[in-house]
């Protein structure tokens, strides 16, 4: 049986300072002791590296020692030193081919096996020392000569294969050279006190190189190390830095729908007590504060379509046109904002012809011109093409406040404005310019900027030449006319927040269209097993109440109704993730706030 639900204990949960000083001191002294399994493990690594290799040539050098002792004496006592010799070898030799069976994981233990190569150390040591004991004096001087130079190269080559640990250097030399040395010098005859010195002298200087190159490995290994512990600092900032990047596009993302969701619902209510009000006394307040929802909405575009880009959902769609029809829209939109201010605008096409998406690129000249409008107090502004070397260049030109050199490559950045410290909203939210930068790279062009501070600034964008065979594939732009909205047309409306289900009833209700209204994916079959006639559209939310979702939603009632019905999803959520999942799903998308010309534009063009 399970505790009774009193008895349980509770589950505490606890927020605690990341760091304290106490904590920060057991992180060091955690780090210090990594620092130093990972120095012993190097050098259990170093001195195990050639190991064969070392024991080869020791056995070799014992080999040939004790015969050519052998040859030139007649002392048996060489064979006993040879079997204690090649028996301490045979004891090197297995620990070699442990070590090697343990693999990488021996150097988890660095320690255990420094300790090991000590031990083995000093009793091949002892046993190359005790030569001198056994061997020597020797009536034989060239014998001796021949021991003795022995000696002093395996003490050499032995020190040189243990700087990687210092107690390896004199465990190896004292046991060695010492008795060699006391041997000699104890004899007291004037040759063996000489060779005895010298003996002594290059043990000393054998000693000195060895520990200095044994300060020269550790140098170079704790930079190592250092460097190693740098690139880990590194990725862990790395880490922490896109991890924050991830948050804040998670808050970006939930902050955007979460504020789109009321603009959307005001715009609706605006639109539609617009039309109500009419020639109303009201109707001057209701345009203003249209107009003030209309500035919220393209601050939020502009926010939308950073992430569209970074979502990788828009895709260029290159063609050949005279750049004069381009420059013919821009005058249409920009002008009248120009004259506004007294300032001139003017257009020279020159004749060119560009390959290039018109759209984009009408988008990207239309951001210049009203940045450049916005810094420009008196004059005005060219727009102009012109050909440039291989290239068409596109250039905005004019006699603003211009921009120091210093601040050129920022003005690309998102949220940066040249001489708007406070942040005045009247003058945007400086993303024009990041959109622009954006938009060129999509489209393959690229981008200059010059400016003088108070006479002006030049933007160039730089087309490749279009080609003759190019020409052949140019769009003529057609005017359209879209035709009437049927009256008798039923719109499915889902959405899971009851006041935009009311502002948006309403307002297609003003367009003559019959509306359906649901909550849930649930509402929705019901609706449309309630309703007799035909339904010609659903428009869902992408967010639903209960982890529901818009487009499943859409599926769903396009199975219950038995028939592809056309759907638009309406969403306020901006993340790269979401945009590219949205237009992923083939159907139209509209973001929150929703303009309602666009809403009426999409409805419209429904078959």
């Amino acid at each position: 049986m399970s505790a009774p639900l009193s008895d349980r204990p509770p589950v505490v949960f606890r927020i605690a300072p990341s760091a304290t000083p106490g904590a920060h001191d057991a992180s060091l002294d955690e780090g210090q002791e990594r620092r130093r399994e990972r120095t012993g493990a190097s050098q259990v690594e170093r001195l195990y590296r050639h190991a064969y290799r070392t024991i080869a040539v020791s056995f070799a050098l014992a080999l040939l020692g004790w015969g050519v002792f052998a040859l030139l004496t007649d002392d048996a006592r060489v064979l006993w030193w040879s079997a204690a010799m090649h028996s301490v070898q045979g004891l090197q030799l297995l620990l070699a081919w442990h070590f090697r069976r343990q693999g990488r994981a021996a150097l988890a233990e660095p320690k255990q096996w420094l300790r090991r190569y000590l031990v083995v150390l000093a009793l091949s040591s002892l046993v190359w020392g005790a030569a001198a004991w056994w061997l020597l004096p020797s009536t034989n001087w060239t014998a001796t000569s021949w021991l003795i130079g022995v000696l002093l190269l395996v003490a050499a080559a032995g020190a040189h294969l243990s700087t990687p640990y210092r107690p390896a250097i004199f465990w190896w030399l004292l046991p060695l050279l010492t008795p060699l040395i006391v041997v000699l010098l104890r004899e007291g005859l004037p040759l063996s006190l000489t060779i005895g010195s010298l003996v002594a002298v290059s043990g000393l200087a054998i000693g000195v190189f060895a520990l200095s190159r044994h300060r020269l490995l550790m140098r170079e290994l704790q930079t190592k190390l250092d460097n190693d512990a740098l690139v880990r600092a590194l990725r862990q900032q790395v880490f922490l830095v896109e991890r924050a990047n991830r948050e804040k596009s998670r808050f970006l993302a939930s902050a955007s729908h979460d504020l789109r969701q009321p603009m959307h619902a005001l715009g609706l209510f605006a639109a539609t007590l617009q039309k109500q009000l009419g020639s109303s006394p009201l109707q001057p307040m209701v345009t203003n504060m249209i107009r003030s929802i209309d500035a919220l909405e393209q601050s939020f575009t502009s926010m939308l379509d950073i992430s569209k880009l970074d979502a990788g959902v828009i895709e260029p769609n290159l063609q050949s046109f005279p750049i004069r029809d381009l420059f013919r829209v821009l005058h249409m939109h920009c002008s009248g904002q120009a004259e506004e201010l007294g300032l001139s605008l003017r257009f020279k096409p020159g004749g060119k012809i560009v390959t290039s998406d018109p759209h984009l690129l009408e988008r990207v000249l239309s951001n210049l011109i009203h940045n450049a409008i916005r810094y420009t107090n008196e004059g005005g502004l060219v727009v102009v093409a012109r050909n440039r070397r291989h290239h068409v260049s596109i250039e905005v030109w004019d006699t603003g406040i211009g921009m120091a050199e210093d601040e050129l490559p920022k003005v690309f950045d998102e949220f940066y404005q040249v001489g708007n410290p406070g942040r005045d909203r009247t003058r945007g939210l400086g993303m024009g310019l990041a959109i622009v930068k954006r938009l060129v790279v999509l489209m393959g062009h690229k981008l200059e900027v010059a400016s003088t501070p108070g006479r002006g600034t030049v933007f160039r964008i730089l087309i490749k030449q279009t080609e003759l065979v190019e020409m052949d594939n140019m769009v003529i732009a057609a005017d359209t006319v879209p035709a009437a909205v049927d009256a008798n047309r039923t719109v499915l409306l889902i959405d899971d927040e009851e006041i935009i289900r009311d502002g948006m009833r309403e307002l297609l209700q003003t367009w003559g269209y019959h509306v359906l209204t649901a909550g849930t994916i649930l509402e929705a079959c019901t609706e449309v097993r309630r309703h007799a006639g035909v339904i010609d559209v659903v428009v869902s939310d992408l967010r639903l109440a209960n982890d529901e979702d818009g487009i499943a939603a859409i599926e769903r009632v396009r199975e219950f109704y038995g028939a592809p019905l056309p759907a638009l999803l309406i969403t306020g959520d901006t993340s790269p993730e979401q945009v590219k999942r949205v237009h992923d799903s083939g159907h139209q998308v509209l973001f929150k706030p929703v303009r309602t010309r666009e809403l009426y534009a999409v409805l419209r063009a429904v078959p």
